[in-house]
């Protein structure tokens, strides 16, 4: 039965594409009849009836059983033009008969919504009822357009952040180790650092050597980087990788205590001006967004975010990076 209608599908699928191939009124365009149209010979036309979107009921699994059973699916191919055709056995129809659907058509009210040949799958609706079968298998999940889409769109994002992933994973040990102690905020002490002993080829060989190292997109990124170039320069100057990665540690160590010594030097001079009273709640924002301003003069991270910097403040914290 499988094979007929696999069969009889490809009759039909040749029959309608050589008959569309054929030259008929049919397939002239609107404009061709433009002048008989404005005419009017038979009165003004009338006007077009306003499509009724059709009511799809998908929740209610025994009508989707109902209707679908009614309908074998049984062949796909490809016609020549590059659309999707499928062989049904249509016994819902009087009499039951063998039937071609392209993706849109309809044929004693069952509509073919969509096909997928790759999945081997389509997607009807009849008198309502939406329902996809599997080629040769019969009832599957409903796939409607709007899931497709949403799952294509999902599809997208994961490819995307896979890439974005891929993009961000070091491609040495050195880069890897590095960006263990960059990775955190300059005011957050990291755990110790594991510097194994290896040849420096070792440190530096790419995981990846096809991979390409685009521009950073962020400050992390960029001390990274700029942490591998060092290591990178201080190999060539006779310094071992894991003797700069020590000096990597200490200069980070530093680093943290410095920014919290100021950020709690700070903190204690914003206290102390809070508690002389009488304050407005505007001078009190001011006092805090001033203290914050003056850590990210430093370069210190300050004790609260601060998004909303005007031109003017972001010049003045430029300038003061500048000066260090």
């Amino acid at each position: 039965m499988i094979r007929f209608c696999a069969l009889f599908l490809l009759l039909s699928v040749w029959t309608l594409t050589g008959f569309a191939q054929e030259e008929s009124f049919t397939t002239r365009p609107r404009a061709y009849y433009e002048l008989i149209i404005k005419s009017e010979p038979f009165g003004p036309m009338a006007p077009d009836e306003p499509e009724i979107a059709e009511e799809i009921i998908v929740q209610d699994p025994e009508k989707v059983k109902e209707e679908s059973s009614k309908i074998q699916l049984c062949a796909m191919t490809y016609t020549p033009d590059g659309r999707t055709a499928v062989g049904l056995i249509d016994n819902g129809s009087n009499p039951p008969g063998y039937i071609t659907l392209f993706d849109g058509d309809e044929s004693n009210g069952l509509t073919m919504v969509l096909s997928n040949l790759e999945e081997e799958y389509a997607t009807f609706t009849r008198d309502g009822v939406m329902f996809t079968l599997k080629l040769g298998l019969g009832l599957m999940e409903t796939i409607t357009p709007e899931l497709l889409a949403q799952r294509e769109e999902e599809a997208i994002l994961e490819e995307e952040a896979q890439a974005e992933i891929e993009r961000k994973r070091p491609n040495s040990l050195a880069e890897q180790l590095i960006a263990m102690q960059m990775s955190l905020p300059p005011d957050v002490e990291a755990p110790p650092l594991p510097i194994p002993i290896l040849d420096t080829e070792d440190f530096v060989r790419e995981f990846d050597p096809n991979k390409e190292r685009g521009e950073p997109e962020t400050d992390e990124e960029a001390l990274i980087q700029a942490g591998v170039a060092e290591l990178h320069d201080a190999v060539a100057s006779g310094e071992t990788p894991q003797e700069y990665l020590k000096r990597l540690v200490e200069h980070r160590q530093q680093e943290v205590k410095r920014q919290q010594d100021e950020k709690a030097r700070a903190q204690q001079e914003l206290d102390e001006q809070l508690a002389s009273g009488n304050l407005s709640k505007e001078t009190e924002a001011y006092l805090r967004r001033r203290t914050n301003i003056e850590l990210m003069k430093k370069g210190v991270v300050p004790l609260t975010p601060v998004d909303d910097l005007t031109e003017e403040e972001q010049a003045e914290i430029d300038a003061a990076l500048l000066e260090e």
